[in-house]
């Protein structure tokens, strides 16, 4: 997504309190209490908060969201992202160092291929002999409830 693409963006030193909605990309920097909904992109930054519901075609999280998220195509979580609330999305993608507590749901049907739950997680090799550092975790459930950490 091209900077000149973003139609709103809530600054880092705004609060917003109520019902955020447009028709293009919508990306958040500063706290938002209240509805956050696109018709297209939805990006919560590194130190955004979001309390409340969010819903968009495609949404990435690095901040810090308390409330349902629907994502009609994908989910990605990155390795700031924190999620307290139940997800929608046909594609979720969730970094290491992302936090997620709530309940998943996919949705089934017609799947094309590519469609799932990614689960990045970068551990150091260890005694047990299984295979780290970069490994992937491609699981397609309908329903999936994920806490992914790294350690300290």
């Amino acid at each position: 997504m091209k900077e000149e693409e973003v139609s709103t963006v809530v600054g880092s030193g705004v609060h917003l309190t109520g019902v955020l909605k447009d028709q293009s990309d919508i990306v958040v920097h500063g706290s938002v209490e209240g509805e956050v909904k696109s018709e297209q992109n939805v990006i919560v930054g590194d130190s955004a908060k979001v309390k409340g519901p969010i819903s968009a075609q495609v949404v990435s999280i690095s901040g810090e969201v308390k409330g349902t998220i629907r994502a009609l195509d994908k989910l990605e979580i990155h390795p700031t992202g924190r999620i307290e609330g139940n997800i929608h999305a046909r594609d979720l993608i969730i970094h290491s160092g992302a936090y997620f507590t709530g309940k998943c749901e996919m949705e089934s049907g017609n799947k094309e291929q590519g469609d799932g739950l990614l689960i990045e997680h970068n551990q150091e090799q260890e005694s047990s002999g299984e295979q780290g550092g970069g490994e992937e975790v491609l699981v397609d459930d309908s329903e999936v409830s994920v806490v992914v950490e790294e350690e300290e």
